[in-house]
């Protein structure tokens, strides 16, 4: 009994491992193969039900079978333009919520942004993806690297949650979403600076710089 429970698990593993793969690779990978599954699948259970019911012949068998499948491509086919329409509606969108704030009352005059790159900034604040980087030139005795913290604070304040515990594939994620969304001093931000400026940026928050720098940045999004 013990073997052939054991060769019984091991055929049904190798029947499930077929069948997903079936379904990762083949079906679930494009739009059309998946509507043809599951009209396929229908159409079985309707032949299934019908030798069940016992239908008088099969002429009334088939008109049943092909008006409901049909009801059921229509919508199948309008579900998949459906989920198609929402990966292209999320498509130019980042993954970070946005904290409440009112974008008419932004005093961008504080951080020094012109009106191009305030227009690309709404558009962050939005969910949405930028259409040309904004050129953040702000800075002060420390150089770039005040930049850099500036722009933390930034995010830090603006970001559902901050990014102080951002770790992982999370950090990586608002890294990516800096160096395509801003240029530093007309110059493209850097991985490596960004990942050293996070870590010493993250050390500062009880200085008495990095505090002006959170009250600036309290004034700019108006958060009292």
């Amino acid at each position: 009994m013990e073997n052939f429970i054991q060769i019984s698990a091991k055929a049904l593993a190798q029947l499930r491992s077929g069948f997903n793969y079936f379904l990762e690779e083949k079906v679930q990978t494009n739009s059309t193969n998946s509507i043809l599954f599951l009209l396929s699948i229908f159409v079985l259970f309707l032949l299934s039900f019908s030798l069940i019911l016992g239908f008088p012949n099969i002429a009334q068998i088939l008109i049943i079978i092909a008006v409901l499948a049909g009801i059921m491509l229509v919508i199948l086919v309008g579900l998949a333009i459906y989920y198609e329409s929402n990966r292209h509606l999320t498509k130019g969108h980042h993954n970070f919520k946005i904290e409440p704030i009112n974008k008419n009352r932004i005093r961008f005059d504080l951080i020094q942004l012109d009106k191009a790159s305030q227009k690309e900034f709404i558009r962050l604040m939005r969910g949405k993806r930028v259409n040309q980087r904004i050129n953040f030139t702000m800075g002060n005795k420390s150089g770039d690297s005040a930049n850099h913290k500036i722009l933390f604070v930034l995010f830090d304040e603006l970001l559902v949650g901050g990014i102080q515990d951002l770790a992982g594939e999370r950090k990586q994620y608002f890294f990516d979403l800096l160096m395509e969304s801003f240029l530093m001093n007309n110059a493209p931000l850097k991985a490596s600076t960004l990942k050293t400026s996070f870590s010493a940026w993250k050390g500062d928050q009880e200085k008495i710089n990095s505090r002006n720098q959170r009250k600036l940045i309290k004034q700019v999004l108006r958060k009292d």
